[in-house]
């Protein structure tokens, strides 16, 4: 099994989910475990879309990688979640 990172940031009480790696790929809820679940539907569906247009899955990125990279703004509150798929 595949599994990704998501973002989980909030703002104004609600709480958000994205998946670098699935463009268009995010979630979101009242609560961290809302929006977790929420991404983690919507990263099946990516899936799954993807899959039947016979396209390939993008490769996971590392936390180190996405920390490097400034995908996850730690300073301002953001932290990686794994989202899985199946």
């Amino acid at each position: 099994m595949i599994c990704y990172f998501g973002i989980l940031d909030s703002a104004n009480d609600v709480w958000g989910v994205r998946v670098p790696d699935l463009p268009g790929c995010h979630g979101g809820g009242a609560s961290p475990e809302e929006a977790i679940a929420d991404a983690t539907s919507a990263t099946r569906e990516w899936v799954e879309a993807r899959i039947a247009k016979h396209l390939p899955m993008p490769n996971p990125s590392r936390v180190a990688d996405l920390l490097r990279s400034g995908e996850i703004d730690s300073s301002g509150g953001e932290s990686a979640v794994i989202v899985r798929h199946r």
